[in-house]
């Protein structure tokens, strides 16, 4: 199913909204994994694929990740990030520029961190920081309960500008915008 660009720009961005929220309750819908993009600490461009968590009223959306990452750092130093997602059926890319905020030991996080059962929990409470080396490729991670919520955070995204491309034989689609004072103004451009 192709995007209808013969809508107004706040129906397409609507409704995109509408695909991404159903994301987080379908396990299997092609937007639920996503790639997140930070500038590393010299300055480089670090991409990884995230979970979407939640997508707010606000539309602000939510991932979850463990507050010893490096990419918290990256938000830390430079809180502006990019968003992709892509649904292969649909050949449609949605991007997004985003200011991230982290959320640690606050109230928003630590309801998220009740709500998640005991096996998605045990991410978030092994004891060695992503990244570290394992001297034994062989060797289960350590799990320590004990560590309940420490190291549990997570990464609001409040979309600022974005970026949609219908793929298509009939011709490529192309609709970007940014929101202000609350509303999306968006425009056709080439693709």
């Amino acid at each position: 199913m192709n995007i209808d660009f013969t809508q107004s720009a706040e129906s397409i961005i609507t409704d995109l909204f509408k695909d991404l929220e159903l994301a987080t309750v379908e396990r299997k819908h092609p937007f639920r994994f996503c790639y997140l993009a930070t500038t590393e600490v010299d300055n480089v461009p670090a991409q990884r694929t995230v979970v979407l968590r939640k997508v707010l009223p606000s539309k602000e959306m939510l991932i979850y990740t463990d507050y010893r990452s490096s990419k918290l750092q990256e938000i830390k130093q430079q809180p502006q990030v990019s968003i992709l997602f892509y649904h292969s059926e649909k050949q449609l890319q949605i991007r997004f520029q985003a200011i991230a905020k982290i959320h640690h030991q606050d109230t928003r996080c630590l309801i998220a961190w009740n709500k998640l059962n005991d096996h998605n929990k045990k991410d978030y409470q092994i004891e060695l920081p992503p990244g570290s080396d394992l001297p034994n490729l062989e060797e289960e991670l350590s799990h320590n309960p004990s560590f309940d919520s420490n190291f549990f955070s997570m990464i609001s995204l409040n979309p600022i500008n974005i970026d949609v491309l219908q793929l298509s034989r009939m011709g490529h689609k192309r609709l970007v915008g940014q929101l202000e004072n609350g509303e999306w103004i968006a425009r056709r451009v080439v693709p």
